[in-house]
């Protein structure tokens, strides 16, 4: 990539000229601004320490350490929750979350702070976060699993409005195969931001 996009550039330039390779370095470096003694990674290869096992091994498009691969951190994640900046910015992916989950309907419940934070203790790093932008609804639904499988926190950002209504119909989905007693897969951590919603969650906490 030829430059980075910093914040002045996101804030004056239309999300629709913004490319998604630059706003992937964007996310990254104010994360590193929110995160200075965490390690930020772009296309984390979560599972390379696990080749011996030969199993899938995904890429997280964007993941904030600690990253768990030789041990457990849950009490470090705990302590990161105790930093107000951290506290502030994920109440307002909860809050987006919310809002996006009510857009099309009230069938969803979305989880309290409390349980949001503490779903996944044995997590393999702080967050993990998929852009998703020209992919299947297939793959749409294993980026959704990577990254709350993954992170402490998962958060998918949808490129699109129709990549926004995708996510919210799977976790609908997800939520209905629960309230029938049918197996499912549990997205307590897992947030549905926009980009331009996480990009105002960004800014309003670190202020760069």
């Amino acid at each position: 990539m030829s430059g980075t996009l910093k914040n002045d550039d996101i804030n004056f330039k239309k999300f629709g000229e913004v490319k998604l390779e630059e706003y992937q370095e964007y996310i990254k470096g104010q994360l590193e601004v929110l995160f200075p003694n965490s390690d930020v990674k772009k296309e984390w290869n979560a599972m390379r320490e696990e080749r011996a096992l030969n199993i899938y091994s995904p890429r997280v498009d964007v993941a904030v350490g600690p990253f768990a691969t030789h041990g457990r951190y849950g009490m470090d994640y705990d302590e990161m929750f105790n930093v107000d900046s951290t506290c502030e910015f994920v109440q307002h992916l909860i809050t987006y979350n919310r809002d996006n989950l009510n857009r099309y309907g009230d069938f969803v419940e979305a989880d309290t702070y409390e349980s949001v934070i503490y779903q996944n203790s044995n997590a393999r790093c702080f967050m993990a976060i998929e852009i998703e932008n020209k992919v299947s609804r297939k793959h749409l639904m294993g980026g959704a699993i990577n990254a709350s499988a993954l992170g402490r926190l998962g958060v998918v950002i949808p490129w699109t409005d129709d990549k926004l209504k995708a996510f919210v119909r799977l976790v609908r989905y997800l939520h209905f195969l629960k309230k029938v007693d049918k197996n499912t897969f549990n997205t307590t951590n897992l947030l549905i931001v926009t980009k331009e919603q996480f990009h105002t969650a960004l800014s309003d906490v670190t202020n760069v």
